[in-house]
């Protein structure tokens, strides 16, 4: 028995393989009222709704299931345009109705949905055409696609398959290292190194992104003393004290808690809050404004750094730069590699640089691969570059190779001060061996 009726509903199950048979008990008797096969969903009923189970399940066939925890679903339902959600409840109280006026008829047993497929249908005209069922096919499946990533991506976290890649921000003027963003990889046993862009939006549609922020911020702080370390070693590599940036959602702005999650990890590192800045990009500030500007002022409080990324792609820039505690800016990447071959992007990048400038925000350019490009926008007055020419994203133990080893841009470190550098970098370091 998959589940029987009347039980409180914990998951709803995608069938991969197999077959689900539905029915009702009433007075000793079964009343068959559905097969279900590859590719369907049974049990959602009492998730959607926060019912009982309306019916039993049990498995006719060796079957193999994909569970949706009642988190994912209830997750998703929030989601929806409140229209949209009282529709869903009018559609689901019709459905109980129906199935309580079949357990009194006692109606015979439905023929599956294969069965269904080899009658031919008495009205063609009702027939769906081919477009539409190949449309039917294709979203269903990208969401099985999507279930069976969310599941895996689970058993990645639990099983240690996440790894932090590290790419440098460097000070433009001197070409030293002055911080680095910390990037998510994903090593698959079977599909090698995953993309982020492939996994980051389920986890994201699925809200599993909190505990992959939580796990990187637990990762930052594990891994920022060997940094510290590393630079020490070499002050002429950095300029100041590094820090660390990480990407945070629109999810993780909405917990309560964040600030104090963050607080918590500072803490039991012995990381400065200075040494930690949270990227955040104008479409997550979009999802809740007010949510959103609560949460960073209370990080900023503490002492971290909010950077605004891909900054001037959204439609309400300029806004964020008066209603939030930014201390950075990101140039989006599109502007900076477009720059020295179209006028009006170049134009762009001078007129953030300019109003950066007057509001007293530093500004990081993205995507730089070209010294010309980071030539050009030094001489606009661009304060930090960040890109493959100053290096790719790369794992912990290379990023700590490329500190000992980095040679700042000749005739650019006569601003430098050594000393004060390695001062900096020693009390830190004293601090978080003083807290481990």
């Amino acid at each position: 028995m998959l589940f029987a009726e009347g039980e409180a509903g914990q998951a709803a199950y995608l069938i991969m393989d197999g077959e689900i048979e539905i029915f009702l008990n009433r007075e000793g008797d079964e009343i068959a009222l559905a097969n279900r096969g590859i590719g369907e969903i049974v049990g959602e009923m009492a998730l959607l709704d926060a019912g009982l189970r309306s019916a039993s399940a049990r498995v006719v066939a060796d079957c193999s299931l994909i569970p949706i925890t009642e988190d994912q679903i209830q997750h998703r339902l929030t989601q929806l345009d409140p229209i949209m959600r009282m529709c869903l409840s009018a559609v689901l109280e019709r459905y109980r109705d129906m199935v309580s006026l079949v357990s009194k008829a006692a109606l015979p047993r439905q023929t599956s949905a294969a069965e269904q497929a080899e009658t031919p249908p008495d009205d063609r005209s009702t027939t769906p055409d081919t477009s539409e069922r190949q449309g039917h096919s294709d979203r269903m499946k990208e969401a099985i696609g999507q279930l069976v990533m969310e599941r895996e991506l689970r058993r990645a976290l639990d099983q240690g398959e996440l790894e932090l890649f590290l790419q440098p921000i460097v000070r433009l003027s001197t070409g030293r290292f002055a911080g680095f963003e910390a990037l998510m990889r994903w090593r698959h046993p079977e599909r090698g190194l995953v993309p982020p862009l492939t996994f980051i939006p389920v986890a994201e549609a699925s809200g599993f992104i909190v505990e992959l922020t939580r796990w990187a911020l637990s990762e930052v702080g594990r891994v920022m003393p060997q940094i510290m370390l590393a630079s020490l070693h070499n002050p002429q590599a950095v300029e100041g004290t590094p820090f660390l940036s990480v990407n945070v959602s629109g999810h993780d702005l909405a917990l309560v808690d964040f600030p104090a999650m963050i607080a918590r990890m500072l803490e039991t590192s012995g990381m400065a809050p200075e040494s930690l800045k949270l990227e955040i990009t104008e479409s997550i500030l979009m999802q809740d404004p007010r949510q959103a500007s609560d949460t960073l002022e209370q990080c900023r409080d503490t002492g971290m750094g909010i950077a605004i990324d891909d900054f001037g792609t959204g439609y309400s820039s300029l806004s964020y730069l008066t209603t939030l505690p930014i201390t950075t800016l990101k140039v989006d990447r599109a502007f900076v590699q477009a720059m020295l071959g179209d006028a009006r992007s170049r134009k762009i990048v001078q007129t953030i640089l300019r109003l950066a400038e007057e509001l007293a925000i530093p500004v990081v350019a993205e995507g730089i691969e070209q010294p010309a490009e980071a030539e050009a926008l030094t001489a606009m007055g661009c304060d930090f570059g960040q890109g493959y020419l100053f290096g790719k994203p790369v794992p912990l133990t290379e990023t700590l190779a490329l500190i000992r080893k980095h040679n700042a841009a000749p005739g650019r470190s006569a601003d430098q001060d050594t000393d004060a550098v390695i001062r900096d970098i020693t009390t830190s370091q004293s601090n978080m061996r003083r807290i481990g």
